[in-house]
This record gives C-alpha cells, structure tokens and sequence, in this order.
C-alpha cells in the first residue's frame, strides 16, 4: 500500500505530522555533499613499537614527524615494488616505519554514483549503514625490506562500511558550524532566510540539528577487502581509516540530514485540544476563539524512525531506495506518541526519482485548521428565535418574533474514521407560544436549524451547509406549518499546493438546493387570516444564511522548522488518504547561493534557438491595459550607448513645426547599429566597396555593363508575375527551425492528422518550398488507422541536428514516436525520417489510455539526447495536472520511460515549458510556469540527478509580488567562458513587464527576476521566443491582442533597466508564431499565422535601414490549379559573349544586401551577401522575379568572369517616377489604371484619381514637399560624395509638414522597424503626417512621424530606406499602397500584342494551307531542279567558284549579329519564361483525328532510309567536327568545308529519299494542321490568357502568344513605345485574310517598284518590294504575285516590306528562343514521348514558317528562279515532313517499332520517332544547303541599290541550322554513347544560340 493508505488518525499512530525522506534522496545529498567537499589529503604513518609487549605492535605518527626521522624520505612518493636497497627503504627501515595511509574523503575517480549507495538505512534509525568514499586513498606496506604499495583504481572504489545510528545536537541560529561554512554554505542562505522570517513573526525556537553518528561507527567487516588479510595495510586500515574519516569531517563539516525549529509549548497559541472534539460535544463561545493565527503549525516535538518496504523481506537495491527516514512530529505543544510501524509505504520503488519524499499532517490536524476558519460562519447560522402573540376578541390577533445569530453550535465532532472529518451542529426545540381571547386562538412557533459538514475525498474538500427555519402559525381553526426556508449549500474546494508549500483551496464548484416553502393557505382562508401574508413577512426577514469562503491554508510554515537533508523542499500532488490525512509529495530545492562567475564575454560563434518548448494552450491572455506605458528611450533595437545607470529616457530632438528652424546642434551619433548594437553595419544601397574594392554608384533600373569578356544587358521593371503554386494556410500548431545554411524548416500537423514538414531550399524547385509527410508511412506500419495528435521539434544547441517526435493517437491512447540526430546541413532525410517507437514503459506503472501533452528536447555537454514527455495524469478530474517522464534513447535496453515529475503541481492547459541550464551545471533543465489554483508557479529542474537516484534538485524563481508568468523563454549563452558556455538566460512576461533571470542570477533557490522593460505592448503575451546571436539577444513575442513584437538588447546588458529597445509591433491579428535568428546572416525571421494566412517575415537586420519583408509560403500546385498573381520587380540579366552571342552557361554571382527570396528562371533561390552563383540559361540570360507587398525591392550585385561587380536596382525607375509627384497639380493629375487584366489592359482604358478630391491643397503641398525631399535625398546618395559622418539629428529641412509636431522629443528608430509598425497598424499608425527633415550640417535627411503622442525619426541612409519612405507620404494623404503599385506597375498593352498574335497566326496558317495545296505538283519539279543544284555543285570546282558571305566573310558566323537583349525586356520575356518554366506541365486538351496511310508508301521510305542511311553516317563525324570549331572559323570556311563533306556523292542519295518522302507526304499532308490545333492546357499562360477571354488555346496560339508579346513589346522599345501594327484596316485585313493568293494580292508592290528585268530585280532601296521573274511554274506554289498595286493605297504604308521582314524573323527568333531552352533537354530524354516532344516540334516548325514569311514578304529571297523554287520547295517540304513525322503522328499512324507497329520490323530506324524524323530532316538539309550556297554567290553581284547583308544574315542563319540539325540527330540516336550524345547536345545548344542571334538581329535590328 502506498501513502493513499495513510491514516495517521490511527491510534496507532496519533502523530501529528510525519515527514518521509527516501533513502535514495538521502543518498543524492550525500554524493552532492562529496563533490563539494573540499576535504584536505590526510597521512598516516605506522612505526613497529619497539615495545611489542605493550599490546600495540604499531605506534601512529604524523607525516611530519616520520620526514624528521627519515631526512625528508616521502614513503607515498615511493613506487610499489621498489627494492629493498634503495637507499629511500632503508631511510625507512632504519626509522621503524611499518607502513602508511593517504586518503582524500570525496567521489572515487569513475564512479556512478547511482550505482554506490552512501547509507542504507536498513530497518532502524539506530543501525544506519554508512559507507566511507575517498577520491584518494592509497596504503604502503614496508615488511622485512619488501615495499608494497596498494592505490584505488580508476571505476573501482575502495570503501569502508559502517554502522551508525543518528544524534540529535543544538544549532547555533546564526549556522555558524563548519559545515555551513564549507561543503554546506549554498544552503546556508536558503535556511538563514527562513530563520529569519520565524524571528520576524515572533515565534519563539530553537535550532537543532540531526546527524549521523560517526563519532560511534564501527566497522562492519573484519578486514577491508582491498588489502591482504592479516597484513599490517589491513591492520592501519581497521585501526585508522575511521578515525582519521571522521576527524576530517568534523574539522570541515559533517552531512545534516535535518534542521528542526522547535516551539517550546509556552509559546504556542493554545487552541482546544484535539481530543476535545473527537467523536465529543463541545460548546465554544466566540470569546473562546483564539486571536492568533490558528494556521500556524508550531513544532514543538520531533522524534524519527526508518521504514522500509512493507512486506518486501528481501529487498532490491532499487527497492532499498525506497526506504524512508520518518520525522515524527507533535505540533502545537500536543504530546507525540512513541514510534510505530506503519503499514504502509511513504514512497514506491517506482516513485524514487520523482519524490524526495512525503509530507502527511494528520486528517484531525487539517480538520481543527478548517473548523477555527468555520466556526465563526457556523455560529452567524446558528440562530436563536423568540416569538409571541396576541389574540384579541375582536376576532384578530398580533404576531411578534425576533432573530439572533451568532449562538454557538450545540456540537462540534471530529469524527475519527470516515470522508466526513467535521460535523457542526445547531438545533432548536422551542414550545409554541399560544394564546386565547375569546372566540379567537392565535398560535406561532420558529424552530431554526443549522449543520455544516466537512468531507475529504481525493483533492476536494466538500463543505456541506443545512439552514432550515420551521414556522408555526395559527388563528382560529385554520393553521400553517411551512419550513420558510429550508436551504442547502454545498461547496466543492480543490486543493493544491504552490511552489512554496502553501496549500491553497479553489473553489471549483457552488451549488444550492433550495426545498423552501411557500405558504399554501387557500385564498378563501388567506382572506379571512391573512396567513399567507405573515409567512411572506416572515421569509422576508429570515435572511442569516452565509455562503462559505475557504481562505488558503498556509502550509508552508511548516517547512519552517523541518529541513530534511539541511534543505528547503517544494510540493505537489496535495491530496486526502483513505484515512483522511492530507498527503503531500516534496522534492528537495537547490539552495544554491549566488556565487561569483565571470563577466560574460564576446561571442565567437553563432547560437541556436532554445525551442519555446511546451506551451498547453489556455485562456486568452488579458488585453492590454489602456494605459499605456511610456517607451522606453530608444525604439528597438537601438539601447542607449551610456552606462547602464544612465536615464532610459535620452534627450529627444525637437521637431520644427515650421521650414526654417534653426539647425540646433547635433549630439554624438552613433555610426550604425545592428540589432541594437553599436557597430559597423553595411548600408543598404548608399556607395559601398564592392569586392574589388570599387565603389558601385548610381546603381540603375536598366542598362548595360562590361563584365571581362562579357557583355551585360539589363533590365527592371515593376509589374506582375505570377506563379503556380498555391498558398499554405495555417493549421493550428508549427513550429520553424532552419538548416545550417539558413533555410527554413516548418513542421505542422495537417488537417487530416498527417505530421509534414515543409522545406525550403535554393535552386532545386520553382516554389521553394516542399511539403514532406512525415508520418503516414511509419504510422501505416505500426499504428494502421492511427493520426498524430501533437509534435514538438527541437534543434541540439551543440551541433545543430535537429530531433523531431509526434504522439500518435490509436485507440484513444496516444504513443511516442521519436526520429533524432538529423543533420541540419544535409536534409534528404526528410524523404524517410529514421523513427523509433517508444512505448509507454514506466516502471510499476500502466496507462490505459495516454495523453500527451508536450515533449522537449534536452541534451548534455557529451551530446547525449533527453526527450521530455509531458502526459496528462488527471485526465478525469476538473483540473488536469501533468506527469512528466524523461527518455534517454541511447539506451540500448531496459526501462525507457523514467518518471521525473514536476515538483510542484502545474495545471495541464495552463503552462508553458523550455529547456535551459543553469550556471555550472553539465546538463539541460526545464523551466516551467504555470498555476496552481491561484498561485503562480516558475520551477526549474535539472534532466537528470548526478548525484544518483532521487529526483534532481529544482530551483524556484518567481516574479517580483509572485506575478504570474504568462510567457517563457530561455536563450543560450554564445559566452567562451567556460562558466557562462552553454547555459541560458530565462525571460518571463508578467503583466506588461518583461523579467530576466539571467544564468549567474538563477543559482539562487528563490531568485526573484529583475525587471528590465516595461511597455503596454508587451501586455498579455502567451508566445516569447529567445535566441541571442552575435552578441544581441532578440523576443519575440505574441501579446494579448494578438501583436506580434520583438525587442532586442546587448547579451552583456539583458539584465539591465533601460537596455532593451522598445518593442516593436510587426504584425497584428496573429494566432500563433513561430521565430528565430537566421544563422547566415543574423536576419530576425518570423513565421506567423493569422486571419486564415501564413507568412514569413525576415528582417534585414545587417543593414543600416533594417526593413522588413514579407514572404507567402507557397507549396507547388496541380498544373489545372489556377496560379497566383502578386507583384514584382522582375529583373532580366543578358549576357553575352563579345560578337554579340548569348553566353549559355555561364556562372553568374548574384547577391543582396540581406536575405531575399527570388526566383530566378524559373527556381526559387534565396540571395544574401554570400555570392550564389548561378548559370546562366542556354539563350545567356537569367530572368530574376522578387516578389514584394510595397514599393520596396532588393538592389542586387552582379558579376561574372571575376569582374567589377555591378549593381542593379530595380527601384531606380519606380522611385523616379514616384518623384515626378513633386507639385500638387501633378498629384491631382496623377491617375490608377482600373480594370486591369493579367496585369495589363485590355479595351477601353479605366481609371480613376491618385489621390482624393477630399484631401486639402495644403496636405498635397505637403505631400509634394516630402517628394521633393526624397528625391533631393535620393540622388545624394547616389551621388560619388559619400559624407564624412551620418548625424543621428533630424533639423529642419525646406519641406511642409502636414501638422506640427513642435515641442516633442523624438526618439530614434530604425527605418524598417518603424514602417513595419505602421504595417502592422495600417491606417491608422502614424498620428500625424510624416515630415521629411535635412540636416544641413551633415547631409541627412531622417523621416519623422509620432505614434501614440511620442515623436520618433528614422535616418534614410540609404536608397531603401527613402523609398520605403515614400510609401507613408502617400499613406497620409490615404493613398494606399496597393494603389500605388498599381500606379507605378508596368502595363501590358494586349490589344498591342493581340494584334500581332492575330497577323502572324494567320500568315502561319495561309502559308501551311498553301504548301498542302501545291504538294502535289512539287515532285516533278523538284527532280526538274536536280540538274541545277548538281551543276551548282560542279561549279564550285574552281578556285574562284566557292560561295562567300562578302565583307563579313572572314568573320565568324555570328559576329554580323547585334545584341537584341536591350529589347528583351522583362515584360517582353514573360510569357517566354512561363513556357520555359511551365512546358513539363503542359497538357493535351483533345487528341490528332484518326488517320491512315497505304503501308507500301511507307515502306518505301523506310527502305529508302535504310539504303541511303550509310552515306549519312559517314559525313556525320565530319559535321561533329564542323560544329565543335565553326564558332571560331570564318564564315567562308565554314561554308567551304561543310560543301567539302555534302558535296561528294550525297545530293543522288537525297533525292531517292525526298522521292519516297513527298509520296507520304501527299497522303499525310492534310492532317499536318491538326499538330497546330490541338487545345492544351500549360500553367500561369493559360491562365493570362483565360483573363484576356481566350479560354480555348490551340498550340498555335500558345506560341503565337508568346512571340507576339516580345516581338511587339522589342519593337515598341526602339520605336517609341509605338506598337508594330495600329488597329488599321490594313492589319485588320491581313489578320482575317482567308488565303494566300488574296494575301499577295494586298501585299503586291506599287507599280512603279515593279521589276524591269525577267532575271534581276531592280530595286532602290534595301527593303523595297520588288518582282521576282518566273519561268514556267504551277501557279499553286507560293509567290509573290506582280500584280501592280495603285501606288496611292493608303493600306500599304501600315504594312511595308522591312516590317515585314520584321515581324516573320523576330518570330522566327522568338520561336529558336524557345527551342534553345528546350530542345536539348528534348533530345537527350530516353523518352520519345517526352513532354517537350510535341512543344519542341512546333516552336522549330514555326521557327522555319515564320523566316520563310519574312523573307518572303520583305523580298529577301534568291532571284535566281531555280534558287528560288528549290529553295521555296524543300523549305515547304521540311516544314511538313517535321509535322507529318512528329512523334505524335508516327505513334497516331501506328509507325514506331514494336509489336503493334503497322511496319514489320526490323526496322531501326523508326525505334524512336526522333531518328525517323530527323533522317528526314538531314536529307532536306542537302539541297537546302545548296541552295544557300548558290543564294550568297547571287549575293555576291547585287542589284544596284540592294543591301545584300539581310539575306547575307539569313543564309549565315540556315547554315548553323544545318548544323544544328546534323548535331540532333546524333543526340537522338540511342546508338551513341552517352558521352557522345552529352557532347553533341552542347553543340546543338551552341548552333541554336548562334542562330537565335542571328535571328534576332534580322528580327529586332531596326538599322539592318
């Protein structure tokens, strides 16, 4: 039985109260004693009596005296077995020595203290087991010249048991003994306190002290089994150790095992005896009631016992440790009965490591407490009545009656047995008074009752009270008896105990019976007596009924004169015995005193954030009061620069309220400040060395730079962008921890109870951020149908890994599941966690059902890991209590469960827990607040006890006036001292007062935290986080009204007055948050959840202007999924290499002044001031999207090739243009776009004012003033002047304030912190309007506003922080900021683009319909044509006969391209960079139709293919060759050596295959336009384009879009932002042409420019239309017909020839734009049915569509007729063989190898369709070439007037085609090596870069 069983009534027993201390706690104290104890080495010395007669062979001597006798020879520096000849032995010899003992009392080297126990109590006070340690102890032996010497070993301690039993001494009141004066002066302090309040109050008592009685030990063996039996070592050892032990003990101190304090009974107020109420009637008057205090337990007797386990005969160590000393003790001068037995245990086995002990005070001791607070309630019930009447003849009668309360009870009872311990009594039994008159009888009687009982059961106290008042009334015949009132009142109390024993009673319940009366005399009868109203009067004055109110029971005076173990103790788990007794367990405190430990230091490394730990959630915090605290001096995170005593509040600096003050002087600034620190701090984007050690001025919007060899072009432009992903909503609990590079990890449970992580991460996927489950498989395996509940994560404050752990809720219990060790720098252990179970096994413990609620991370200076599990012990009971268990998991077996509870009782839903540790100690504890019934409650106890077994000792702290703590944190000391390393600094919310405990502080049991910040924005704050980083220690918190704040401070100075900054509110609304420090740059990071929203704010906080930054968390969504939309500034970087070709794939080192999230091409990086390095994409671009909620961006740094950096800011042009609104006409002027469509406009423009026609002249003035101020302050700091000090003084500045602000000290703040504060309380922050002040002297300008009546300013030291400024101008003339992004957004003119769309699309479509027509009647002519390309061939024969590209010939192909990149915009490229990033996800909408072709024509091709397939392979090295060199050979050889290999025997294989390929082509060629109708589906573009109102998108209007966006907006750029094509109807009829002969029919020349000659044409200027001559042609091919046009069509001007030549090339380059990102990626994927397949398809056949358009309507093509129509020919035909032999037809056809191929096989060449294809496309390529090469010597004899460098550009183009086509067949050949296909795959990329230039120039180069 355990203390349930107490029953300490018993007659038994009869003692008062008894005090339990386990063995094992006894033991923990001893061990402590030993490791303090600083116990001096003893010597002693044996010499052989040279009397042995006299009984003793051996006389002890000093080893003082033995170095006279031996000339200074040290016997204990002597080796073991050292020869009997040393000189040294025989010293020894010859002065008698017989042997020697060196001891050292302390802990044996290596020992566990757990494992020797000190004393064993046994089963008697009076035989005590006592062992003797020592840290040293070692035995020299001298016999007959042989030297012996024994020495304890390292883990293997020598000891010395003994029995003892205990004495009781006098203890002087001062503690002056030794032993407070050594080993126990740490709890000299705690006990003199309490000695200190006894003679405060007056008691009178005397200090005695118990010990053990080693004055008496004896040993208990005969021998020590260290040393031989018999020996002369054994005999010192049995003779001296002993005495020589306890002399030095009592020279330094022996161990107390109790203080007591005793009363003499003189002096103890006297109450009624306890017998006297026993099972007895006991009459007291109020007089009776003693004055004093009755709380008051005086100890007056003591006397103890030892118990051990009841009925265990043969007991275990562990259940050894469960034996108790008991303190029997009599209070209040009562006697106290002999020592007796118990019967049952005070403390199990099982509850040794969580209870020091027990503490039971008598039912009958609690009861008398009770009754003398009940006793005066009692009798103001206890009612006596008097009563009369008078009858008159009359037939009336007179009723009179009187009440006294205050009688005394008729009995008071203290029962022995039984719940009910108190029972009072009042009755009455008065006679009823009658009289007569006559006829008429009149009659009444009052009877009051009263009785209250008291019951105990579990931890209530029921307090049941009767009151009953009987009446009696009579007239005449007709009579009442009514109990008027018949009342019952029961009250249930709940007892607790607080941290410092005082017991405390909460009313928990109050419920009232009522069973009274009303009269119920007839109405006939109640109008003739009227009785019914004379019991209604009667009622109405009875009214003596009071509710009981328990005042707390002061318990703790007891623990003021009983100290087990010399200590101070604290309690919980207050309960009732079956016997009633009122049981308590305690846990012994630290009594530690303040000692002294050195100063913190600086840090030399980065912390990590001590996790806030449990915190159960629980009523909300009380709001903020509304008076307001003033702030503190400086906002943070700036402290004052003086001495700590300094005043909080600095002198402010008087804000004019006019434009002309006088300048008053500055104060000394301080230089800069990080994170509340005077410091150097890198200013945002003021002039600041760039790595080479230049200075990066003026940084721009756009432009162009040199970096080495490369050239770079870019671009910035605010505007909208968008992704697809969708935003993560908060779901209740997460909690953030970061990687060792920073980036975030947020843990959360989901909806559906599924434990995730979602990970951020650079540069690995286009969101971020990735969502992980990390429980479903493990759960699935182990708990099938099972969810997690809850979770907790921590991350080791020693190397970083992180620990994550999850209850499990399966069948209404919940189980622990624990993954730990996981490294923080490599995260792929997040795709499968390494879980481990843990099962609830505590020893002699069961738990149906677990609940858990919370779990810590707790660790060791060994790295050793503790979990601590909170679980809910209580969880049918009122009030929940928790249960806490500590787990080590490196245990390899055994128990893992250990229960360590809290020591005090702390309510489950009502506190809050976080790991720490204190001063000098090697392992973690946990801080823990709560309440416990109304008393606050802050503890700390240690993970583990060192000293053994017995729970670890707590320390208590509380708040000054025991304020309630209603948030926590502990931050971790960076400090290398080794005193200071490690431990942590505790925070504590009470009120509106922020506490600090730093580490020194908390060695004090007791310590009282020091108030450092006062502020109403801290009131109510249930969430704080703690993390010091660099020297500065930052809170966040979250307070009553849902404010997230922060405040940060010095480390050195945390516990100082006036060091903190003011808190700074950052968001408002906020549910929950999560925060820390980020690692790579110190950056404060804020995860908050609120208003259905989750965001991460990061705070820049190395910068000079610390602005905050908002960032959604976004996970990747279904492709189907509509994207998100937000602003940007979207910045597009081009390089390129010095002939003007894209550089692809070269390492570009981008960075930022503080930590910004972008996404660059498409992944999401995260940039800071460490260089990411980044390569560029294959078109030599990067395309950069940050996105942002103000007008506030990122200046980024750029370099590449290991050049001068160059910066770029994007708010360069957004700030210009903001600063054009420097009047008011100009404010008033100012005009928002609405009705604005994927981020552009579409149709009839909408808009409406800037700014409100209610704001006054005077406000816009003003408004317009602080522009022009801005910008003043804006262009100097882009200025080369850099000033030679930054004031900290804002003076007057020429610029209008709204309202004046005169008079008012300003404080200063950091610009970001003080915009974030007005964020957070939008309209209304600031109250009143922002001035913009200069400080002529120094050249600053601060901006300045007051919030709450307080004046602060901000220094704008840099182009962020005046840009952000800005922002609050407009603010205050209520122009939000969501209006002025919208001002300052860039637009997309789409009407522009449509129309472009809508012309090319069409002339794409006129130009296939017409190939497909004129099919047929191609194959004569093109053998007719045969003839001509071999004779063309022939003639480059001779020397003179090669082709050349004229005056750009020696040059490289490429080097004639200009860089089109100033033209490819941000916008431009937006649509192109949502393909690129989006293509993976695009989705066919509907299918190709059915379709057939007759199997021999196939056949024919396929066989063609084979035959000819060898000729291929032999040039195919020769063109790999080629391609890897012709970027550094001229044009004109490149063209020589690629006819050297086409030229031999290769043009006959051609046309055998391109005769077999028109037949298929006739037969497939009318479903070639199908390819381009297919309806898809691709994320972000179709979304745009749904907004636009196209809600079915074809393939050709995919890419049409995407071209027609850049094409249009690269052509507005250089003309003007005028757009290519005016909504005409020339354009209009050219987008609605049906076909293309009514196409040529408008677009025919006028006929003055019509051709003179059938061979030449002649014309006048270098993109004048002129005729092309035809020799005999089906008139179905395509040309450009002479019919003349009328030289007056006005239609014609809209749509010339150069714009022709324009558009179809800038197309053409758009579409390779494409293809260079694609295409490679296309070629080297496995997979023929990729999905860059069908996309890479049509962007190439586009490509080839869009140049033929161009060159054919802007007159670029050969005059030469056979040219001309070969070359017109095999370009239609590979436009459809590309089509027809696309993947998706060769699968439709049923072509591809296989089992269900229409073709048996073999066949290798269709095993993919790629090969067959580009076999195709290589046979084409040959008389394509020919053709080039004949077009550039026709090139070379130009018509007079015609600039031959277009067409020149063109045949450059088709040559890297060729090449590029050659390269991709090899890539695709799954023949190759893959080291092959790799290299050819560069080169393809190399071809199509090359011609993406040079498509571009013709396409974008307005001078060409």
């Amino acid at each position: 039985m355990g203390i349930t069983a107490s029953n300490l009534s018993d007659a038994k027993y009869g003692y008062d109260v008894v005090v339990a201390t386990t063995q094992a706690s006894i033991n923990s104290t001893l061990w402590e004693w030993l490791s303090e104890a600083k116990q001096p080495v003893s010597y002693v010395c044996f010499l052989k009596n040279p009397n042995p007669r006299s009984g003793h062979p051996m006389i002890q001597v000093t080893l003082a005296h033995l170095l006279t006798l031996t000339g200074g020879v040290n016997p204990f520096e002597i080796p073991d077995q050292t020869p009997a000849s040393d000189p040294r032995i025989a010293a020894l010899t010859t002065a008698n020595f017989a042997g020697g003992l060196k001891m050292q009392i302390g802990i044996p080297p290596g020992t566990m203290p757990k494992d020797w126990p000190i004393v064993v109590l046994g089963n008697s006070a009076s035989n005590i087991q006592f062992t003797m340690y020592c840290s040293q102890l070692s035995m020299v032996q001298n016999v007959q010249g042989a030297w012996a010497v024994w020495t304890q070993a390292q883990g293997v301690p020598w000891f010395v048991r003994t029995k003892v039993g205990l004495v009781s001494q006098d203890l002087d009141a001062a503690l002056n003994v030794p032993y407070f004066q050594n080993t126990g002066s740490k709890s000299k302090a705690a006990l003199l306190a309490k000695v200190d309040g006894l003679k405060q109050s007056g008691t009178a008592f005397s200090l005695q002290q118990l010990l053990f009685d080693l004055d008496h030990a004896s040993m208990t063996t005969p021998t020590p089994f260290f040393v031989p039996e018999n020996s002369i070592a054994a005999r010192m050892i049995i003779e001296s150790f002993i005495p020589t032990y306890v002399a030095s003990v009592a020279q330094h101190g022996s161990p107390i095992l109790f203080v007591k304090a005793l009363s003499p009974t003189t002096a103890v107020a006297q109450l009624p005896p306890i017998e006297e109420y026993v099972e007895s009637i006991v009459h007291i008057s109020l007089g009776q009631l003693p004055e004093t205090d009755p709380s008051v337990l005086a100890l007056t007797a003591v006397e103890w016992e030892v118990s051990p386990l009841v009925n265990v005969p043969n007991p275990t160590p562990a259940q050894q440790d469960a034996t108790t000393l008991n303190y029997l003790c009599a209070v209040n001068g009562h006697t106290l009965p002999a020592p007796a037995a118990f019967t049952w245990n005070w403390v199990e086995s099982k509850d040794v490591d969580t209870e020091s002990g027990i503490i039971a005070i008598n039912r009958h001791v609690i009861a008398n407490h009770i009754l003398q607070e009940l006793l005066p309630i009692a009798t103001a019930c206890c009612v006596k009545a008097t009563f009369s009447t008078t009858a008159h003849w009359q037939g009336r009668a007179s009723y009179y009656w009187s009440l006294y309360p205050g009688q005394k009870p008729g009995s008071v009872m203290l029962p022995a047995t039984g719940p009910t311990v108190i029972t009072i009594g009042y009755t009455t039994n008065y006679e009823s008074y009658v009289e007569n008159s006559g006829a008429t009888t009149a009659a009444i009687q009052i009877l009051p009752s009263y009785s209250c009982n008291v019951a105990f059961g579990g931890n209530i106290i029921t307090v049941t009270q009767h009151m009953v008042f009987r009446v009696y009334v009579r007239f005449d015949s007709s009579s009442e008896t009514v109990n008027v009132v018949d009342k019952t009142l029961t009250d249930e109390y709940t007892i607790s105990v607080d941290q410092n024993g005082s017991l405390q009673t909460t009313k928990t319940s109050s419920k009232v019976e009522d069973h009274s009366e009303n009269p119920y005399a007839s109405g006939i009868v109640n109008f003739f007596t009227n009785l019914n109203n004379l019991m209604d009067d009667i009622k109405k004055n009875i009214t003596a009924f009071a509710a009981t109110e328990l005042k707390s029971i002061p318990f703790d005076h007891l623990q003021n004169f009983i100290f087990p173990g010399a200590r101070v103790f604290t309690y919980k788990s207050a309960m009732f015995s079956t016997g009633q007794d009122l049981v308590c367990a305690i846990t012994y405190v630290d009594p530690s005193s303040l000692q002294q430990v050195t100063p913190k230091q600086p840090p030399v490394a980065p912390g990590f954030p001590v996790p806030s730990g449990t915190s159960s959630a629980g009523t909300k915090p009380v709001p903020p009061s509304t008076n307001p605290t003033p702030p503190s001096a400086t906002i943070h995170p700036s402290p004052p620069h003086g001495p700590p005593s300094q005043s909080t509040v600095t002198p402010g600096v008087p804000i004019p309220s006019g434009t002309n003050s006088a300048n008053p002087k500055p104060t000394t600034p301080s230089n800069s400040k990080t994170n509340g620190i005077p410091g150097p701090s890198p200013a945002d984007s003021k002039p600041v060395p760039s790595d080479n050690g230049q200075t990066a001025l003026n940084a721009k919007s756009s432009g162009t730079a040199s970096l080495g060899s490369y050239n770079l072009t870019y671009s910035s432009e605010l505007m909208q962008n968008y992704i697809q992903g969708e935003i993560v909503s908060p779901q209740g609990k997460f909690e953030a921890l970061q990687t060792s590079d920073g980036h975030a990890l947020l843990f959360a449970i989901s909806t559906s109870g599924v434990f995730n992580v979602v990970a951020e991460s650079s540069g690995t996927s286009r969101t971020g951020w990735v969502d992980t489950d990390l429980s479903t498989v493990i759960v699935q395996e182990k708990f099938l149908g099972a969810t997690v509940r809850t979770f907790d994560v921590g991350q080791s404050a020693l190397d970083g890994t992180i620990g994550l752990a999850m209850a499990v809720s399966s069948g209404g219990s919940d189980h622990l599941v624990v993954s730990l060790s996981n490294s923080n720098s490599n995260t792929s252990w997040i795709a499968q966690p390494g879980w481990v179970a843990y099962p609830f096994d505590a020893p002699n413990e069961s738990q149906s059902t677990l609940s858990i609620t919370g779990i810590l991370f707790s660790e060791t200076f060994n790295k050793q890991q503790y979990l601590i599990v909170d679980i809910d012990r209580s969880s049918s009971a009122a009030v929940k209590e928790i249960t806490r268990y500590y787990i080590d998991p490196s245990k390899s077996g055994g128990t893992y469960w250990v229960r360590h509870d809290v020591p005090v009782d702390i309510e489950s839903g009502n506190y809050q827990s976080c790991v720490g540790r204190k001063v000098k100690t090697s392992v973690d504890g946990v801080y823990t607040i709560g309440k416990s019934g109304t008393s606050a409650q802050l503890v700390y106890v240690p993970i583990i006890n060192a000293f053994g077994s017995g729970p670890p000792t707590p320390s208590r702290l509380s708040l000054p006036g025991g304020i309630a703590a209603s948030a926590i944190a502990a931050a971790r000391n960076e400090d290398t001292n080794p005193t200071l390393h490690g431990t942590t600094d505790l925070y504590a919310i009470g009120g509106s007062t922020l506490y600090c405990f730093d580490a020194p502080e908390q060695r004090i049991d007791g310590a009282v935290g020091r108030s450092v910040l006062t502020n109403v924005i801290l009131a109510g704050t249930s969430q704080l986080i703690a993390m010091t980083h660099d020297g500065v220690t930052t809170l966040w918190g979250r307070n009553g009204s849902d404010v997230v704040y922060y405040t940060s401070c010095p480390t050195k100075k945390v516990n100082v007055s006036g060091s903190w900054g003011v808190p700074v509110p950052i968001l408002s609304g906020i549910e929950n948050i999560s925060a820390y420090v980020n690692r790579s740059d110190g950056g404060n990071t804020i995860f908050a959840a609120g208003g259905n929203k989750l965001q991460k704010m990061v705070q820049a906080t190395t910068t000079s202007s610390k602005l905050w930054q908002a960032q959604a968390i976004t996970l990747a969504a279904q492709p189907t999924q509509p994207s998100l939309s937000f602003k940007s500034y979207t910045t597009t970087l081009q390089l390129s290499s010095a002939n003007n070709i894209p550089a692809h794939g070269v390492s570009v080192a981008l960075s930022a002044k503080s930590r910004t999230p972008v996404y660059i091409n498409g992944l999401y990086y995260t940039l800071g001031q460490v260089p990411l390095n980044v390569l560029t994409n294959n078109n030599g671009s990067l395309t950069i999207v940050e996105a942002i909620t103000n007008i506030n961006g990122s200046v980024l740094t750029v370099s590449a090739g290991g050049a001068a950096a160059v910066s770029v800011n994007p708010m360069e042009k957004t700030f210009n243009k903001l600063a054009t609104l420097n009047t008011k006409d100009s404010l008033k002027n100012a005009t928002i776009p609405q009705g604005t469509k994927a981020g552009g406009v579409m149709g009839p423009p909408q808009s409406k004012p800037f700014v409100s026609a209610s704001i006054s002249d005077d406000d816009l003035n003003a408004a317009a003033s602080s522009m022009g101020a801005l910008k003043q302050a804006y262009d100097g700091l882009n200025s080369p002047k850099v000033p030679a000090a930054v004031s900290r003084v804002a003076i007057a500045a020429p610029t209008k304030s709204l309202f004046s602000v005169s008079g008012l000290s300003s404080i200063e703040a950091e610009a970001g912190d003080l915009y974030q504060w007005g964020a957070s309380e939008a309209s209304s922050a600031f109250d009143s309007a922002v001035q913009i002040l200069h400080d002529a002297a120094t050249d600053t300008w601060s901006f300045v506003t007051t919030i709450a009546g307080q004046a602060y300013h901000a220094i704008l030291d840099s182009v962020e922080a005046v840009v952000g400024a800005a922002e609050w101008v407009f603010n205050k003339i209520k122009t939000i900021v969501e209006d002025v992004l919208l001002w300052l957004e860039y637009l997309f003119l789409w009407d522009d683009i449509r129309r472009t769309k809508d012309i090319m699309s069409n002339l794409i479509t006129l130009y296939i319909q017409d190939v497909i027509s004129g099919l047929k009647d191609i194959q004569p002519l093109f053998d007719g044509k045969v003839a001509s390309l071999e004779s063309e061939v022939n003639s480059w024969a001779g020397i003179n006969g090669w082709p050349t590209f004229g005056s750009s010939g020696p040059a490289p192909l490429g080097s004639s391209s200009t860089s089109a990149a100033q033209s490819l915009t941000s916008p431009a490229q937006m649509l192109l960079g949502h393909f690129t990033d989006n293509a993976d996800s695009m989705s066919l909408q509907s299918g190709l139709p059915g379709m057939s072709v007759a199997q021999d024509v196939v056949q024919d091709l396929l066989t063609a293919l084979e035959q000819e397939g060898a000729v291929l392979g032999a040039i195919g090295q020769q063109l790999q060759a080629l391609a890897t060199e012709f970027t550094t050979m001229s044009a004109n050889d490149v063209v020589k050596r690629m006819a050297g290999i086409l030229a031999d025997g290769v043009l006959s294989s051609a046309q055998v295959v391109i005769d077999c390929l028109l037949k298929v082509l006739c037969e497939l060629s009318s479903f070639a336009m199908d390819l381009f109708t297919q309806k898809v589906h691709i994320p972000v573009i179709s979304d745009i384009l749904n907004a636009l109102g196209v809600s079915d998108l074809s393939m050709l209007d995919l890419f049409c879009w995407i071209a027609a966006a850049i094409t249009t907006l690269a052509y507005m750029a250089t003309h003007d932002g005028s757009a290519p094509f005016p909504d005409d109807a020339l354009v209009n009829k050219i987008s609605s042409i049906p076909d293309w002969t009514s196409l040529s029919a408008v677009l025919s020349p006028p006929p003055t420019q019509a051709a003179t000659s059938t061979t030449k044409a002649m014309v006048v200027n270098k993109f004048a239309v002129r005729a092309v001559s035809k020799d005999a042609q089906p008139q179905t091919t395509p040309a450009v017909s002479n019919d003349a046009q009328p030289q007056t069509t006005p239609d014609f001007v809209g749509f010339n020839a150069q714009l022709a030549f324009m558009l179809g090339h800038g197309f053409a380059g758009d579409f390779q734009l494409i293809k260079t990102i694609i295409q490679p990626i296309e070629a080297l994927d496995s997979d023929s049915n990729n999905a860059f397949s069908v996309p890479c398809t049509v962007v190439g056949v586009l490509g080839a569509i869009s140049a033929f358009i161009g060159n054919h309507l802007g007159f670029q093509q050969p005059v030469t007729p056979w040219i001309f129509w070969m070359s017109t020919m095999t370009t239609g035909v590979t436009i459809l063989a590309q089509i027809v032999f696309s993947g998706p037809v060769v699968r439709r056809l049923g072509l591809n190898a296989g089992p269900s191929s229409s073709i048996p096989p073999p066949k290798s060449i269709i095993d993919d369709p790629r090969k067959f294809s580009s076999y195709v496309n290589l046979y084409l390529a040959i008389p394509s070439f020919i053709c080039s090469c004949a077009h550039l010597k026709e090139l070379d004899s130009p018509a007079p007037g015609y600039d031959p460098e277009p067409s020149r550009l063109e045949e450059g183009s088709n040559m890297v085609n060729y090449l590029a086509r050659w390269m991709y067949t090899m890539t695709v050949d799954q023949a190759s090596s893959a080291e092959r296909k790799a290299v050819t795959a560069v080169l393809l990329t190399v071809c199509n870069i090359t011609n993406t230039a040079l498509q571009l120039t013709e396409g974008l180069d307005s001078n060409l």
